[in-house]
């Protein structure tokens, strides 16, 4: 029987996960509490720190329309400062954003607004980003452009287009990256991509590598989820390979299907896997396929720098 998960969807550098992805109170990263889902609401965890960026968490629950969503990281020192700031339309969902962190102390909190009115802000934390202090290695998302504090209360932006003149590289003529079924499926993804106006993405090694390790994790420990049981993510994942910058990203996954075509027919009859598919600003692609002969778990990671 196939058996198909949610997709995650890059929105202007910004994540946006489905709301069945985010329980209704789900523990923040170092211990600071989401506010129960009671009501439509945003909140926001404390930052965390890798060795070299600042992670900020939003989210937008319990929420029946639409709105722009406005996730700011700032500083406070002698004034509070906006250090980055990314834009999502978004109904409810996760989304994250990182900056650039000081190597010297920073006392850092994270801000979130949206067009219909809510605001929340997060506890303060003093952050000093070094080797020994990173906990964890989310992906890079760019800023929006800066503007006033808080956002528009009224209207908001439409959802962030594509962006405009990105190099889609062609896949080079060097040896293949992955196994045969997994070239097929990048083919496959390639030649549907390219019946929509799209590039074709380039079979990545680090990407491959973010992508074969969480099929073999998911087949070793039989479980079908976005997140590793270690408590990874995708970002966490392709973060671990090297793959930088990272400036947009999606993951397809499914189990069972026995072919190449099965597998990418299955995400093409899938809406929010076909959006992954013909988006046109990933560059890079990265298909790794473990488990069982004839019920093999499936992962293809997009992304751009």
């Amino acid at each position: 029987m196939r058996r198909l998960t949610r997709t995650l969807l890059c929105l202007g550098g910004l994540t946006a996960v489905g709301a069945s992805a985010v329980p209704a109170q789900a523990a923040a990263q170092n211990g600071s509490p989401w506010r129960p889902a009671d009501d439509c609401q945003v909140v926001a965890a404390r930052p965390t720190a890798t060795a070299t960026l600042v992670y900020a968490l939003g989210l937008r629950t319990g929420c029946a329309d639409d709105a722009t969503a406005v996730l700011q990281i700032r500083s406070v020192g002698v004034a509070d400062q906006l250090v980055r700031q990314g834009r999502i339309v978004v109904r409810n969902g996760r989304f994250t954003l990182t900056a650039p962190c000081s190597p010297t102390p920073v006392t850092y909190y994270v801000a979130v607004a949206d067009s219909a009115r809510n605001v929340y802000r997060s506890e303060r934390i003093q952050l000093r980003c070094t080797p020994a202090t990173a906990t964890r290695t989310p992906p890079a998302a760019p800023a929006a452009s800066p503007s006033g504090w808080p956002p528009p209360q009224a209207g908001g932006s439409a959802r962030p287009a594509a962006p405009s003149g990105v190099p889609a590289p062609a896949p080079s003529a060097r040896r293949a990256t992955g196994t045969a079924a997994e070239e097929e499926v990048v083919r496959l993804t390639n030649e549907a991509r390219a019946a929509n106006g799209c590039g074709p993405l380039a079979h990545d090694p680090q990407l491959r590598a973010a992508a074969l390790g969480h099929s073999t994790d998911m087949a070793a420990n039989g479980y079908f989820s976005h997140d590793s049981r270690d408590g990874r993510d995708l970002g966490d994942r392709i973060g671990a390979t090297g793959f930088a910058p990272l400036r947009a990203w999606g993951e397809n996954i499914a189990f069972g299907q026995p072919t190449p075509a099965a597998v990418v027919r299955a995400w093409l009859d899938s809406p929010g896997h076909r959006a992954n598919i013909m988006n046109c600003a990933y560059t890079h692609i990265g298909v790794g396929q473990a488990g069982a002969t004839g019920r093999p778990y499936w992962t293809q990671n997009f992304a751009r720098h």
